[in-house]
């Protein structure tokens, strides 16, 4: 077989696998859910909390690398000391 028949073969089987009824996933919705409205769409600004200005973000990612700096060099010592 071809490569070319093989990809239009590989594509069709794929084409009708996705056109499958799944029941098992279309009789979960209750009667009210299926004919309930859809809920307003809000704008992406609304819906996600505003960010740090990047100044402040790398500046207390620099201060939480720093602190986990050292607290390893501080497990890292305990250790070296502790294998005396």
């Amino acid at each position: 077989m071809q490569l070319w028949t093989r990809i239009a073969l590989f594509l069709a089987l794929t084409a009708a696998a996705a056109c499958t009824r799944v029941p098992e996933l279309e009789d979960r919705l209750t009667p009210d859910l299926r004919g309930a409205d859809y809920p307003r769409l809000l704008p992406l600004d609304d819906a996600l909390e505003p960010l740090d200005p990047p100044q402040q973000a790398s500046e207390e990612l620099q201060d939480e690398l720093d602190a986990r700096s050292d607290r390893l060099k501080r497990r890292a010592e305990a250790v070296k000391n502790a294998e005396l």
